[in-house]
C-alpha cells in the first residue's frame, strides 16, 4: 500500500516537473527580453543585473503564489505589459541623471522594485478590504486602450533595443541606413516566425524552441559569412559585454547610490501600473474560472499575489501574477497540487547559472523580436480585434488612448482615456429618460373612495394634477431634462392649466448638488404659475441636499413633502373638490344613492330598511377577523381602512368619504373581514344587514333588486379603478 501511494505521488510530480521545466525555460527567455528592454541604451551596462532580478523575482512570484493560492496549480509569471510601461518611465527618470553609470542602473532597479512593492501593496490592501470586485467597474474601452498603448510601448521599446531610438523622426532618419535595416530586419522576421509558429503550435514550449532555432541559425549565418562572435558584437548583433560579464544580483550597498528623487518622479506611472496590473490579474482570474469550471476567491488571490509582489519588489524584481496559459496547461496535464508553481520557481533559480553564459551570447534580434512580437500581439488583440467587438464610439476611445500614449506618454494617455470615458458615460447617462412614468389626476386617483358626484368632478378637473415619477441618479444633465419636461407641461396648449405637481422619488437613487439647481428652477416656475408641488418618497439624504440648496418645504413655499403619491393625490383632490361650488352643498345618503343608480321611486324605501349607526371618532365600524354579515353606507364623514402588519405597524389601505360603501365584497363572498375600518371624522353611517337583505329578497324583490344594483355598480367602479392601477404598473 505504501509503495502504491509512493508511486502515485511520483506520477503526480512528473507532470508538475514538466510544467516547471516548460514555464522555467519560457521565463528565462522572457527574462532576457525583459531585461534587455529595461536596460537598453545608456543602461545597457545593467543587463546582467536586470536578468538576475527578473529571474529571482519571477521565482519568488511563482513560489509564493503556488504555496498560497486558492487554486493550487496556479503558475505565476512576470507580466510584460507593466514592464513595457515601466521601461519608458525608467528612461525618462534616468535620462537627466548625472554621475556614474552604476547610479543610473541602481535607480532603474529601484524604480522596478518600488513598482512591484506598490503593486503588491495595492493587491493586498484591496484583497484585505474585500474590494476585489470594484476594479471591474473600470470601463472596458479604457482597459483596452491601456493594453493597446502597452503594445505600442513594447513595439517602441523593441526599436530602442535595436537602434537606441524610439519610433519618431530620429528613428526614421537612421532606419534608412543599411546597417540599421540589417538589425531591424531579422527582428521583424523573428517576430513573424513566432506568430506563425504559435498559430500552428499552441504548446508553451514553442517560444523557447523557436528562439533556439533562431539563435542556431544566426550563429550558422555569421560562421558562413566568415564573422567571429566579437565581430558580430561590434556590428550590434550581440549585446555589448559589461564589466561583470554575467548575471548579477542587487546588493544593499546599491541603495546608497539610488537617486530617490528620480524614483519619486516615476510615482504616478508606478501607481497607474499597479492599477493596470490589478485589472490584468482579475481578467486572468475570470478566464481561469471559465477554464477550470469553478469559482476562485478573488480577494484571497489578491492577498497572496500581493505578498508575492512585495517580496519580489524587496529584491528589485518585477511585478507579476498568475499566468492564464500556463495554469490552464497545468490543469489539462493533470497537475492538481502545488507542484507546478514550485517546479517553475526551481527551474528559474537553476536557470541563473545557465543565464550567466547566455545573456551576452543571445542575438539582439531574438530578444528585440520577442518584445516586438508581444507588442504587435497586444495591438492586434486590443486595437484591431476590438473593432468587431465594440461600438464605433467606444472603439475610437481605444484608438485615442493608444495615440495619446504613443505621442505624449502613458500618464497623459491614462488621463485622456479616463476623461473621455467619463464624458461619454455622462452623455449616454444623461440621455436615459429621467421620467419613469407620467400621468394625470384623471387616470390616477388616490385610494380615497368618494361619491359618484365627487368622482365625476375629479374626472372633469383631474387634468390639473400632474404626477411624475423620476428615476435614476439625478445630476446636472438629467436634471435639465426634468426641468424641460415640467416647462413643456406648463405651456401645453391642449392641457388644463397645471395646479398640482407631484414629483415621486421612489426610483431615484440619489442626486448631486448640481441637480438641485433644477429643483430651484421648478420652484420658481411653480410660484410664477401658482402650482403646488408635492415631493414624495424623498429620502433623508435627498431632503438634506435639497435643503442645503435653499429649497424650503411647507409653509408658504411652493414645495411640500409627502409620504407617498397617494397622500399627495388626496390633498390635491380635496383642494380641487373644495373649489367646486356644487361639491360644497351637503348631500344626504339618498342623494348619494340616487347619483349612483339614477332616480328610482323605491330608493326611499331602501333607505328605510337601513339602520343608522351611532359612531364617534376612533370607533371601529368593522374589525378584522369578524364574520361579514352587513354592509355600511357612509352618508357623510370619513373612515379609514387599515391592516395591522406582523411587526405591529399599521398600514392604511384606503380612505372612504361621503357616498362610499364599506364591506360589500366580504358580504357577497361570505368571508371574514380582512381589515379594520376606523372612523376618522364625525360621520353619519348607515348599515344594511345580510338578514335585512334576505328579508327584502323574500318580501320586496324590487327593493332587494335595487340594493343589489347599487352594490354591483359600486363593485364595478372599484374594478375599473383596479384595472387602471394595473395598467399604470405595466407602463
Amino acid at each position: 500500500m505504501a509503495l502504491e501511494l509512493k508511486a502515485q505521488r511520483g506520477n503526480a510530480w512528473l507532470p508538475a516537473a514538466l510544467i516547471g521545466v516548460i514555464a522555467g525555460v519560457d521565463n528565462i527567455a522572457a527574462a532576457l527580453a525583459i531585461a534587455s528592454l529595461l536596460f537598453a541604451g545608456p543602461l545597457s551596462s545593467g543587463l546582467g543585473l536586470g536578468v538576475g532580478v527578473v529571474l529571482v523575482g519571477g521565482a519568488v512570484l511563482a513560489l509564493v503564489v503556488a504555496l498560497r493560492s486558492t487554486l493550487p496549480n496556479s503558475v505565476a509569471l512576470v507580466q510584460e505589459t507593466p514592464v513595457a510601461i515601466l521601461a519608458a518611465a525608467i528612461v525618462t527618470a534616468t535620462a537627466t541623471l548625472e554621475g556614474p553609470t552604476e547610479a543610473r542602473v541602481a535607480t532603474a532597479v529601484a524604480i522596478l522594485g518600488v513598482s512591484s512593492l506598490a503593486t503588491g501593496a495595492l493587491f493586498w490592501v484591496t484583497g484585505r478590504l474585500g474590494l476585489g470586485g470594484l476594479v471591474r467597474f473600470l470601463p472596458y474601452p479604457v482597459v483596452a486602450g491601456f493594453l493597446a498603448g502597452s503594445g505600442w510601448l513594447l513595439v517602441d521599446g523593441s526599436m530602442v533595443m535595436l537602434t537606441g531610438h524610439g519610433i519618431g523622426p530620429a528613428f526614421f532618419d537612421i532606419a534608412r541606413q543599411t546597417s540599421v535595416l540589417m538589425l531591424i530586419g531579422p527582428a521583424v522576421l523573428f517576430a513573424l516566425a513566432l506568430h506563425l509558429a504559435l498559430g500552428r503550435f499552441s504548446h508553451p514550449a514553442t517560444v523557447p524552441v523557436v528562439m533556439l532555432v533562431g539563435g542556431l541559425a544566426f550563429f550558422g549565418a555569421i560562421a558562413a559569412a566568415g564573422l567571429g562572435v566579437e565581430d558580430a558584437r561590434a556590428l550590434g548583433y550581440l549585446p555589448k559585454l559589461t564589466a561583470h560579464g554575467g548575471v548579477e544580483l542587487p546588493t544593499v550597498q546599491m541603495l546608497w547610490t539610488v537617486d530617490w528623487h528620480a524614483v519619486l518622479s516615476a510615482g504616478p506611472t508606478i501607481l497607474s501600473i499597479a492599477a493596470l496590473s490589478m485589472i490584468g490579474l482579475l481578467l486572468n482570474i475570470s478566464g481561469l474560472e471559465l477554464a477550470v469550471g469553478r469559482d476562485i476567491e478573488v480577494n484571497a488571490e489578491l492577498r497572496s499575489t500581493g505578498l508575492a509582489n512585495v517580496l519580489s519588489g524587496a529584491i528589485g524584481g518585477p511585478s507579476g501574477y498568475v499566468g492564464l496559459t500556463m495554469t490552464v496547461l497545468a490543469q489539462k496535464t493533470g497537475v492538481h497540487g502545488r507542484g507546478a508553481g514550485v517546479a517553475t520557481a526551481l527551474a528559474m533559480l537553476l536557470g541563473l547559472a545557465a543565464a550567466g553564459g547566455l545573456i551576452f551570447q543571445v542575438p539582439v534580434f531574438l530578444t528585440a523580436g520577442f518584445v516586438l512580437f508581444l507588442g504587435v500581439g497586444l495591438l492586434l488583440e486590443w486595437l484591431v480585434a476590438t473593432r468587431r467587438e465594440l461600438p464605433l464610439v467606444e472603439w475610437l476611445i481605444v484608438v485615442l488612448i493608444m495615440l495619446a500614449i504613443a505621442v505624449v506618454g502613458f500618464l497623459e494617455g491614462l488621463a485622456v482615456g479616463l476623461l473621455v470615458s467619463i464624458a461619454v458615460f455622462v452623455f449616454n447617462y444623461s440621455r436615459l429618460p429621467v421620467v419613469r412614468l407620467n400621468t394625470s389626476g384623471v387616470e390616477h386617483r388616490s385610494s380615497v373612495d368618494r361619491s359618484s358626484s365627487a368622482s365625476r368632478l375629479l374626472s372633469r378637473h383631474g387634468d390639473a394634477i400632474e404626477i411624475v415619477q423620476l428615476q435614476g441618479y439625478l445630476f446636472f444633465g438629467s436634471a435639465d431634462r426634468m426641468v424641460n419636461y415640467i416647462r413643456r407641461r406648463l405651456r401645453a396648449p391642449n392641457r388644463a392649466p397645471l395646479r398640482f405637481l407631484i414629483l415621486d422619488f421612489r426610483h431615484v437613487s440619489g442626486l448631486d448638488s448640481a441637480a438641485t439647481s433644477g429643483f430651484l428652477k421648478i420652484a420658481r416656475m411653480s410660484e410664477d404659475h401658482r402650482v403646488k408641488v408635492f415631493l414624495t418618497h424623498v429620502s433623508d439624504e435627498v431632503e438634506k441636499t435639497l435643503g442645503l440648496a435653499g429649497i424650503k418645504f411647507g409653509g408658504q413655499g411652493a414645495m411640500t413633502l409627502e409620504v407617498d403619491i397617494d397622500h399627495a393625490l388626496e390633498h390635491a383632490e380635496e383642494a380641487i373638490l373644495q373649489e367646486q361650488p356644487e361639491h360644497g352643498v351637503h348631500a344626504g345618503l339618498l342623494s348619494h344613492l340616487t347619483a349612483i343608480a339614477g332616480p328610482h321611486r323605491r330608493m326611499g324605501d331602501l333607505l328605510d330598511h337601513m339602520t343608522r349607526v351611532p359612531v364617534e371618532v376612533g370607533d371601529l365600524v368593522i374589525r378584522a377577523g369578524e364574520t361579514a354579515d352587513d354592509v355600511f353606507f357612509i352618508a357623510s364623514g370619513r373612515v379609514r381602512v387599515q391592516v395591522t402588519l406582523p411587526n405591529g405597524r399599521k398600514l392604511r389601505l384606503r380612505t372612504m368619504t361621503d357616498g362610499a360603501f364599506v364591506g360589500e365584497i366580504a358580504l357577497y363572498l361570505g368571508q371574514e373581514r380582512t381589515a379594520d375600518v376606523i372612523v376618522e371624522t364625525p360621520s353619519e353611517i348607515f348599515r344594511l344587514s345580510a338578514a335585512d337583505l334576505s328579508r327584502l329578497e323574500r318580501d320586496d324583490p324590487e327593493v332587494a333588486f335595487l340594493a343589489h344594483r347599487l352594490l354591483a355598480i359600486n363593485l364595478s367602479e372599484k374594478l375599473s379603478v383596479a384595472n387602471q392601477a394595473i395598467k399604470r404598473t405595466e407602463r
